[in-house]
């Protein structure tokens, strides 16, 4: 499975979990700050192990500058942390995040997003 990051809107998180055939959802209403929290309460409602990702996306370009940097500095940690691939996508890409994997796959470990 893969994860999507997702802070372009102001107080609003929203998170995905997916592969090619599965797409989960996840949405809270709170500040950049609770990202951390919110994941952890995804992957648990989920029945997710972060150890079982692939790959992390991750909107840039949108929103704040500040929810931009949270949003690339938390995939760059897993993905340093659990030797995963990285993207940045655009908040217009979010709809065909399945349709990315491909591209996600092709980027190289320990490529991180800035």
């Amino acid at each position: 499975m893969y994860l999507l990051i997702d802070l372009s809107e102001k107080d609003l998180i929203h998170l995905a979990l997916f592969d090619e055939s599965i797409l989960k959802q996840f949405e809270s209403a709170g500040r950049n700050r609770e990202l951390l929290s919110c994941i952890n309460t995804f992957f648990v409602q989920q029945k997710f192990a972060k150890e079982d990702l692939r790959g992390i996306m991750a909107v840039v370009g949108k929103g704040s500058f500040t929810n931009t940097r949270i949003s690339a500095v938390t995939a760059n940690a897993f993905g340093f942390a659990l030797n995963i691939t990285l993207l940045a996508i655009d908040a217009e890409q979010i709809g065909k995040v399945q349709q990315l994997i491909p591209r996600l796959l092709e980027q190289k470990i320990g490529q991180y997003i800035s």
